[in-house]
């Protein structure tokens, strides 16, 4: 019973729920970043034309006029004009009424980071957009998909920091990543159902989206923990 609660209050202490969320995040990471990696791989062998037509043209079976206002609705959600507008707000209520000051950092950094990482990837793999009928007005390339890939990076950041206050407050909050998750994957299916992307942009775009999340999850973490406050992954 001694060597149990000894155990119990190592596993408890403010070290190993730390380790415990960079094992996480390092683990998440590294599946991402291997499912980007063959994507990619799969894309330069010219091996993704069939996954991505039936794809493609499956999603695009359910067409109707109200499904393509609602997925223009929807893709401007993840717009780079909207999500701007969004950080600024959420960017000053997190700084000067919660005075969360990382927070707002690893906020900012999150949409910036994932923006300028998005547009570094599509110079290298300069993938033409799909030669179809785009229901909206696009430009630049393809893979991986930016409005996918920003919106887990930023979409998934709110979520983990609005999950964390709940837990705070002792509040519910197991539906605060269901419905991130929801909102992530209704922009990512917008890309397709528009004709504007291919299935596998949008997966290589969660992907990379997912690693850039993984990597800002791990800094607001570290940096909590190495300022010396208290330790607390409910907080």
């Amino acid at each position: 019973m001694k060597l149990m609660r000894i155990i119990n209050s190592v596993l408890r202490s403010p070290l190993s729920k730390f380790s415990l969320h960079i094992i996480w995040g390092l683990a998440a990471g590294a599946i991402l970043l291997t499912l980007f990696g063959k994507l990619a791989s799969k894309l330069l062998e010219n091996e993704l034309i069939l996954f991505d037509t039936s794809i493609t043209h499956f999603i695009q079976s359910f067409a109707s006029a109200k499904l393509t206002s609602f997925f223009i609705g929807v893709t401007q959600i993840g717009s780079a004009y909207f999500e701007i507008a969004l950080l600024l707000v959420l960017g000053w209520y997190l700084l000067f009424r919660l005075k969360h000051f990382w927070e707002t950092v690893i906020l900012v950094i999150s949409l910036a980071g994932g923006s300028c990482l998005n547009y570094l990837l599509k110079s290298v793999f300069q993938r033409a957009r799909p030669d179809i009928l785009h229901l909206v007005e696009v430009n630049g390339y393809s893979f991986p998909s930016g409005h996918a890939m920003v919106s887990t990076t930023f979409y998934g950041m709110i979520g983990y920091l609005l999950w964390l206050n709940l837990r705070k407050q002792g509040k519910s909050s197991w539906y605060v990543p269901v419905l991130t998750v929801f909102l992530i994957l209704a922009i990512g299916l917008s890309r397709i159902y528009l004709g504007v992307h291919y299935p596998s942009d949008v997966l290589a775009g969660y992907a990379a989206g997912g690693v850039w999340l993984a990597a800002c999850i791990i800094a607001l973490q570290s940096i909590r923990f190495y300022k010396g406050q208290k330790y607390n992954p409910n907080i």
